[in-house]
């Protein structure tokens, strides 16, 4: 296993931030390691596009409680997608992959495009449940790839020591228990290390909320709602009930799937339709609950971020629940 650098020793320490309970908690486990702000970056990638693209797959306040968060807490936030998002990869009909483009690590802050000139291919389905090397293009194309591009890319990246901070943690699935807590990343060249460290690989559920009530941090609406994970909303790994509450939550963005399951007559569930699935399940959304609110906004306000002081900080639904997820 390859061992990390002391922490002081890094240029920079950059936390993939999808808004969800654990890359939180690594953004709370390096301040109470001690960790200045100002060295640390949170980058998010966006699944669904850049800030014109429309949305297919995911919460419509991911982005603004991504952006929010970073406001509050007083962090540097980097945000980076593929042009067209999951929808243009998944309609990819004898095209290439679309371009991706990042807001660059500098003062300037200029937003930099690259790629898009790769080979002409066709998807014209849906991710498939399982590991990335077995059809899970999602993940691969829309985080992992864009990440590696970023690195290879950003002018601020092109020498020095550099942390990435991810938040699998081992016991989410017994393929992730077996990742190396750290690593040497692929993006790693002759003039540039990046160590990838998954800060909270051993750590229990419990020990993320408590690092969140610690802070008291209220988490992404979609936990009150009593989703367990934060993935899209329409996550390939959605099981029947959570099938039935996107469906209540948010009819069209539900049928959207549901039609281009019929149009390229292959389903996301090798058994089942997302109509199906989701006639099968129950609902578990609350039908009077501010939090359905505020996950159908495009913007989450500063006062839904912090537990004012005296106030107390409520456990999510979704909590601890068993749901499916990556492997």
């Amino acid at each position: 296993m390859i061992k990390g650098l002391p922490l002081t020793e890094y240029d920079k320490v950059i936390v993939a931030f999808s808004g969800g309970k654990d890359s939180t908690a690594c953004v709370l486990h390096l301040l109470d390691l001690g960790i200045p702000k100002d060295r640390i970056v949170l980058w998010h990638h966006d699944v669904d596009g850049g800030p014109t693209d429309n949305r297919f797959m995911d919460w419509p306040v991911t982005r603004s409680y991504c952006l929010m968060f970073a406001k509050v807490m007083g962090f540097t936030i980097r945000m980076s997608w593929r042009a067209g998002g999951f929808l243009r990869e998944m309609l990819r009909d004898g095209t290439a992959t679309s371009p991706v483009s990042f807001l660059e690590d500098r003062k300037d802050g200029k937003i930099v495009t690259v790629g898009g000139n790769g080979p002409a291919l066709t998807r014209l389905k849906f991710p498939q449940k399982g590991a990335i090397t077995a059809g899970r293009w999602c993940s691969a194309v829309l985080k992992i790839d864009v990440a590696r591009r970023v690195f290879a890319n950003d002018s601020s990246f092109a020498a020095g020591k550099f942390l990435f901070v991810t938040g699998e943690r081992a016991e989410e699935s017994p393929n992730r228990a077996k990742y190396p807590e750290c690593e040497l990343h692929g993006s790693s060249n002759r003039h540039r290390t990046i160590h990838q460290w998954r800060s909270i690989h051993a750590w229990p559920e419990e020990r993320v909320w408590e690092i969140l009530k610690k802070w008291r941090i209220r988490p992404h609406p979609a936990y009150y709602l009593g989703w367990s994970r934060l993935s899209c909303m329409l996550c390939i790994f959605g099981d029947k009930n959570q099938w039935h509450s996107a469906r209540e939550l948010d009819p069209q963005a539900f049928n959207r799937v549901a039609q281009y399951e019929k149009l390229f007559e292959m389903t996301i569930d090798r058994d089942y339709s997302v109509e199906e699935m989701a006639d099968l399940g129950t609902s578990f959304v609350p039908d009077a609950d501010g939090y359905k609110k505020v996950a159908l906004r495009t913007i989450c306000p500063s006062s839904y971020l912090r537990v004012r002081k005296g106030l107390p900080w409520r456990m999510p639904k979704g909590a601890f629940k068993k749901a499916g997820g990556p492997t």
